[in-house]
């Protein structure tokens, strides 16, 4: 029986440069490292990454989009620009909350959210 997600994983081409992104963009704590794995804590959530070295950056075959919160959205969405992450389009605005996706530096999907005000 599954009661909760485990983790989340990604392959990336270079793990250096790949933790220096979630880390240091993204704020995410780093939990650890080991050969071509990292794990970050995301408010109890993991996310993993390890390196596939053999992965071509164009070759995306991720179907999932992990989505980060950010409240308000649209100051996280102009510090992200400020360090040079590139959004795919602009903020969307639905009943359920807004959101934005970009990706990592190997294509990977991801995505911030601000849930609605209630």
């Amino acid at each position: 029986m599954t009661h909760k997600i485990a983790f989340i994983s990604y392959p990336i081409i270079n793990l250096e440069k790949s933790i220096v992104f979630y880390r240091d963009l993204l704020r995410l704590k780093l939990l650890f490292t080991k050969d071509n794995w990292a794990e970050f804590d995301i408010d109890g959530q993991r996310l993993a990454i390890h390196e596939e070295k053999y992965r071509a950056r164009s070759d995306n075959k991720s179907g999932a989009t992990v989505y980060l919160e950010a409240n308000p959205i649209e100051e996280m969405v102009e510090s992200l620009q400020s360090r040079g992450v590139i959004f795919h389009g602009e903020i969307e605005t639905y009943p359920y909350g807004k959101l934005i996706r970009f990706s990592d530096l190997d294509n990977n999907p991801l995505g911030l959210y601000e849930p609605p005000v209630k």
